[in-house]
């Protein structure tokens, strides 16, 4: 029979369902238990290999789990109420590691070795707790005598209970990883700075990841509980963590099945060796090395050239418009009071005061260190101001936090293209028409990702390129990776929309075809741009006006004309004046 994405998933469910008749009781107890272990090696996949940060207490929310359930067991024996306890122990883990992402997310947005810091910690205090609180948890000996699911005690059934959950999970972590959520996920992984300045929480979007991780370890916790009749402090503890971190490592974190694949892998390895080989242990270790070095997508990176050959092959799919952004449509009003900026003791912007009232394309030039990328980054809240007052549409952006300024409808390009490289062009594309208008329920629905507009349609046809859905951004040019940033800040649809040298390292071609994009957005679509341009060719063909910064303050504004004969930009320029 010839194997395809149709019959793949058959003959894996049937290869589940037949195991245990092959393989006898002792192995389908020793399946189940690193079934188990697989679906708390999923949540790792999930933070580690999707959103890019690492957790080292897996076990914390595995332990919590299985200690809940284990107590849950031992009180209601028998009685229906355990099909409401049982999935509420998983919940609980689930609903701390979100309080606990958001708790720590909220410094800063770490996410790096703080954050993997504070995890490993949170995991050992949990291992004192168990180890000392005799009366709940039964301390160093464990909770003991757990009793088994009602009907299910026999090591077949336990068995089929560990792989049906495991199933299940893997298929909702695939659907996240096909949504939306997931597609930021990966985004943010590459470029945290970029996924903000579309308006997205990352903070929150990093907390929901931790919160799905901890409720995969409670879903094996909680089922752990009553397979194994017996809980111990060292789930709560580092060496299941480490272990959980290890496996996801060698399956491969960057895939669904990759943490499901190195957990059952090692967990056979172990079982066989550990009896037979004294030095076991060395022989893992040794076998994670060689995965680590030889295979860096780890042991699911040898099935991608089957996975390209019998992979499904996706669709053209047919185009959603997209709803009007949530902010009011029409004309804006920015206006710049007397900002003071400061980085340490360097002033930066100094009382810089402007305004603009009127849709058109702004230039704003000035020498180098003159606070013109400053301004932009004070704009959209990456500086903070130590004095003056900035607002747009009459409102202040004091301590507004960069996400929720960019949802009032400013939009940003910087100097270096700043996209998604792993990304393909569409969802690169996706992710910016998701700005300002995909709601929170939005992320976890796939058919997002068949969003369309005007815009885009527009913008492919002016380039080609664009409409290539499958290709990466990392195989794109200098000079396409430009106008890709362009195009992604332009299906935002924003008001006010900041381009910091848009046409740099564009071929004479290339840059004919950004200005006459830049005028068509502020002809045809009302969109008020402030470009940064040191090329004055640019600037007269561009500029309905012209700000000169020097010194981080305001030195002259007007018509191209008028600046040309100001008299003080003149001096800045040639020199005369410093």
């Amino acid at each position: 029979m010839r194997v395809n994405a149709s019959t793949a998933p058959v003959l894996a469910v049937a290869a589940i369902l037949l195991l245990p008749l092959a393989v006898g009781d002792f192995w389908a107890y020793q399946l189940g238990l690193f079934y188990l272990y697989a679906i708390a090696a999923l949540g790792i996949g999930v933070c580690w290999g999707r959103a890019g940060f690492l957790p080292l207490g897996q076990g914390l929310f595995f332990g919590v789990a299985a200690y809940l359930s284990g107590l849950a067991l031992i009180a209601f024996d028998g009685s229906l109420w355990l099909v409401v306890l049982i999935p509420l122990a998983a919940i609980a883990s689930g609903v701390l590691a979100f309080v606990i992402g958001v708790l720590v997310f909220r410094r800063r947005g770490e996410s790096g070795p703080y954050f993997s810091m504070i995890t490993l910690a949170l995991s050992l205090l949990a291992y004192q707790v168990a180890n000392n609180w005799d009366s709940v948890t039964g301390g160093f000996n464990g909770l003991k005598g757990i009793p088994g699911l009602p009907g299910l005690d026999s090591y077949t059934a336990a068995y089929y209970v560990a792989a049906v959950a495991l199933v299940l999970s893997c298929l909702a972590v695939a659907w996240l990883y096909r949504a939306p959520l997931g597609v930021l996920w990966s985004a943010l992984s590459h470029n945290e700075r970029r996924i903000v300045l579309f308006g997205f929480d990352t903070n929150r979007l990093k907390a929901v990841a931790f919160g799905v991780s901890g409720l995969l370890a409670g879903i094996g916790g909680a089922l752990y509980a009553p397979q194994q009749g017996l809980v111990t402090p060292q789930l709560c503890g580092f060496g299941l963590s480490a272990d959980l971190v290890i496996w996801a490592a060698v399956g491969g974190r960057g895939r669904v099945l990759g943490p499901v694949l190195g957990a059952l892998v090692i967990g056979a390895l172990t079982s066989s060796l550990r009896d037979r080989f004294q030095f076991w242990e060395i022989a893992l270790a040794l076998l994670f090395i060689v995965v680590v070095l030889l295979f860096p997508q780890g042991l699911i990176g040898v099935f991608a050239p089957l996975e390209r050959r019998f992979g499904a092959r996706r669709r053209p799919a047919t185009g959603r418009a997209v709803p009007p952004r949530a902010e009011a449509a029409g004309t804006m009003r920015l206006a710049v009071d007397e900002v003071d900026v400061r980085l340490g003791e360097v002033r930066v912007l100094d009382r810089l005061s402007f305004a603009i009232e009127r849709p058109g394309i702004y230039c704003v030039i000035g020498p180098n260190g003159a606070g013109k990328t400053s301004t932009f980054n004070m704009l959209t809240g990456e500086l903070p101001a130590r004095a003056g007052r900035v607002t747009f549409d009459g409102r202040s952006l004091a301590r507004l936090q960069t996400h929720r300024i960019v949802r009032l409808g400013i939009g940003r390009k910087f100097q270096i293209p700043s996209v998604f490289p792993a990304l393909t062009l569409a969802d690169n594309l996706a992710i910016a028409l998701w700005s300002g208008r995909a709601t929170a329920p939005d992320l976890l629905q796939p058919r997002l990702r068949r969003w369309t507009s005007p815009v885009l349609e527009a913008l492919q046809a002016r380039y080609p390129f664009l409409a290539d859905a499958e290709r990466t951004a990392a195989q794109l040019s200098h000079g396409e990776r430009q106008i890709l940033e362009l195009s992604m800040a332009l299906l935002g649809e924003p008001r006010l929309l900041l381009l910091d040298e848009p046409c740099a390292g564009l071929s004479p071609r290339e840059t004919a075809q950004v200005i006459d994009v830049i005028r068509w957005a502020s002809e045809r679509r009302g969109a008020t741009i402030v470009v940064i341009e040191h090329d004055m060719s640019l600037v007269r063909q561009l500029a309905d006006h012209v700000f000169v910064l020097h010194n981080g303050s305001l030195l002259a504004h007007g018509s191209v004309a008028e600046i040309q004969a100001n008299d003080a930009v003149k001096a800045i320029y040639v020199g005369a004046e410093k």
